[in-house]
């Protein structure tokens, strides 16, 4: 059962990882992306800034799902 454990201490992490680069590259959209996902914006950058020990997975799956569903604005304009 420890195996399982550290299986996803592991994944939780690449999840933290992922999720703040993601974040990371929409600093401008986070007040939208934590309306979304139901979060506030100090929370995100509380996260971001790693001062969040424990965030809780079904938080960052939240989050990764709303990131993940918005297209960058960038993308947006050179999609136009």
């Amino acid at each position: 059962m420890s195996q399982n454990f550290a299986i996803l201490a592991v994944m939780d992490e690449l999840l933290d990882t992922r999720l703040r680069d993601l974040l990371a590259e929409r600093r401008g959209d986070w007040h939208g992306i934590a309306g979304r996902a139901g979060v506030s914006h100090s929370w995100i950058s509380k996260f971001v800034n790693g001062r969040i020990p424990n965030p809780g997975y079904g938080t960052l799956r939240k989050l990764l799902a709303v990131v993940q569903a918005q297209q960058p604005a960038q993308e947006v304009r050179d999609a136009a």
